[in-house]
């Protein structure tokens, strides 16, 4: 288990030194596919067992660094559930499960003055697995951040720390600051019978067994994908809304996608 707060500094100053290269890909807005029609299924996340119900806090804690010059409602943020820290009830371990060897992670960021972004994901002997830099779009909402094919693949059974922060320039600091979110993420592996559910489901029903069983990032990116490819559909955007809700993120689930997902 990663310890946030020794690791806000060191975040701050790790996403400082990634802006200072030379590559910024740059974010466009997706394009707005044609209504389909949905299905009725009921979305909700189940935690994984161990952990509560999830908690969402704003600032402070492992949500990370917030700027009053800078405090927007709803501020930035993961879409990652939030839990009670199991050694202080004061604060919040953002985690999730994921099966992926190379996931894909979601991130609302508000109307702030700020033009880029950067991305670390870490090991728990702090070796970088990946980190880039972007420029953020004009508009608030929510983007994705996939990790290439060819990163390293997240091992089953071990947990890996990232960063998400934007960057901008204050007038009255001689440098850039960073407002950032970090949290976990755990690579799992289903077992046979939840192997041979997801096999004969199709896309939205894998969604809420991803779900159901407490997998939260192929839950996320599997609904955010069908969102995307059917963006006026009330059904998937109802369902999207329940999956948000169920770990206290209702207050983006409005927000619009600002970059399109990977296949």
């Amino acid at each position: 288990m990663f310890h946030n707060r020794l690791h806000q500094h060191w975040i701050s100053l790790s996403l400082l030194t990634l802006v200072g290269g030379a590559f910024v890909p740059q974010l466009s807005v997706m394009a707005q596919p044609t209504r389909s029609e949905g299905i009725q299924i009921s979305m909700a996340f189940e935690p994984p067992p161990g952990e509560g119900m999830p908690s969402r806090t704003a600032g402070g804690g492992s949500r990370g660094q917030t700027l009053a010059a800078i405090q927007t409602a709803p501020p930035l943020m993961a879409l990652v559930p939030a839990f009670y820290s199991q050694t202080n009830r004061q604060e919040t371990d953002i985690k999730g499960l994921t099966v992926a060897a190379t996931p894909t992670f979601f991130f609302y960021v508000p109307a702030i003055p700020a033009k880029e972004a950067a991305f670390s994901l870490k090991d728990e002997n702090n070796n970088d697995i990946y980190q880039t830099r972007l420029t953020l779009p004009n508009q608030p909402g929510i983007l994705s951040i996939a990790l290439p094919k060819d990163t390293p693949p997240l091992k089953i059974g071990q947990t890996y720390r990232w960063s998400f922060g934007v960057i901008y320039n204050d007038e009255n600091a001689q440098e850039p600051k960073v407002v950032f979110v970090s949290g976990e993420v755990t690579r799992t592996e289903p077992d046979a019978t939840l192997t041979a559910k997801l096999q004969q489901a199709k896309p939205l029903e894998q969604a809420k067994i991803y779900a159901e069983n407490g997998i939260w990032f192929e839950s996320l990116a599997t609904l955010a994908q069908l969102r995307q490819n059917q963006p006026m559909d009330e059904t998937l955007t109802k369902q999207w809304n329940e999956l948000l809700q169920s770990v206290g993120l209702e207050s983006i689930a409005n927000q619009p996608f600002v970059n399109a997902l990977e296949n």
